[in-house]
């Protein structure tokens, strides 16, 4: 009995340990111990309903066309967020070099002039009024090109965040829970309370009667939902933020600025929820817009539910195959002085 005590003790501080390190939490998952919680989709993760456990497929059959001829090499620069952060890479453009930086880092850069260089922004439809509210101003000219975090907060607030208790519940339930037993019983949990109670997680929103699940961003009454109200006023700001920003990628060296916003999953399943404020459209026909875009909402919106994962927020691989062809052939169009 004593080795047993001994033996639970232990077994309980290690879990108590790893539920306290971010580390030893994505050394397990880096080592295919523990999942990372979003192999089923990252609104299963939230809902937890059955009908939306759909597997996560790696999307690793796309051939891009192959390279125009040019007399310059081609560097493609990205910023984006999870949609081409690590869906997406150089082997998927027609371009010789590739650098890509998330919008919460910073990029240090010192452009090859003997290249051709291209920005792509790009943004999902929930955040892009948020990163439009002002010119781009995440990176910084320098003797070097390179990407670094935003500075990390003092010792004593990492301390904080280690014992906060959204964070140690997010690393513990990913060590005890992410598995198949324990999600199973998470389901019934779900389940039950969407069908006897009609209550599902505040995370998610559930459309077209209850067919589809969105993230609850995309449909709350802030301005990340689609359904916010977009007046004449704000869609001027927003074109004018970017043109800013092309004009600051001009004076660094950039030849060309390309804006691509993903849309929302329920702008394409469900635009009928409410009033729709059609964010991407009008930014797009916006008679100022002075950058070359790419556009995927119609084609989106004709394949679907076929668009777009049945348990998460982002597209399937058919998806986005569709915009990286459209991507490519706009960048193809770019650097050969094809009319855009």
């Amino acid at each position: 009995m004593k080795f047993l005590r001994y033996l639970v003790l232990i077994t309980f501080c290690i879990i108590w340990a790893i539920g306290l390190s971010p580390f030893l939490v994505n050394k397990l998952m880096h080592d295919g111990v523990i999942e990372d919680g979003y192999h089923y989709g990252d609104l299963y993760r939230l809902s937890n309903l059955s009908q939306f456990q759909d597997p996560r497929k790696a999307c690793i059959g796309y051939t891009p066309p192959p390279k125009p001829q040019t007399s310059k090499k081609s560097h493609l620069y990205v910023i984006g967020d999870s949609f081409t952060e690590d869906r997406v890479g150089k082997q998927d453009f027609s371009v010789d070099e590739y650098t890509f930086v998330h919008w919460r880092e910073l990029l240090h850069i010192k452009l090859d002039t003997t290249e051709t260089n291209i920005m792509l922004m790009e943004s999902v439809e929930r955040h892009f009024r948020q990163k439009s509210e002002s010119r781009l101003n995440i990176l910084i000219p320098d003797t070097a090109t390179f990407v670094t975090k935003v500075p990390a907060p003092k010792f004593a607030h990492r301390l904080d965040n280690a014992f906060a208790a959204n964070f140690t519940q997010d690393r513990l339930d990913a060590l005890l829970f992410q598995n198949d037993l324990f999600l199973t019983i998470k389901e019934w949990k779900a389940d039950f309370n969407r069908y006897v109670f009609g209550r599902v997680n505040s995370g998610v929103t559930l459309v077209n009667n209850g067919q589809d699940v969105v993230y609850y961003m995309d449909t709350d009454t802030t301005i990340t939902s689609s359904f916010n109200e977009l007046d004449k006023y704000e869609l001027d700001s927003i074109v004018m933020n970017v043109n800013e920003t092309r004009d600051y990628l001009d004076s660094l060296g950039f030849q060309h600025v390309i804006l691509s916003i993903i849309p929302n999953k329920v702008s394409v399943i469900n635009p009928e929820y409410g009033e729709y404020n059609r964010l991407i459209e009008r930014v797009y026909s916006h008679p100022k817009l002075g950058v070359p875009y790419i556009d995927v909402l119609p084609e989106f919106r004709k394949m679907g539910n076929k668009a777009y994962q049945n348990g998460d927020s982002h597209w399937t691989c058919e998806g986005q195959y569709l915009w990286l062809d459209k991507a490519n052939a706009l960048i193809r169009k770019l650097l050969t002085g094809d009319s855009v």
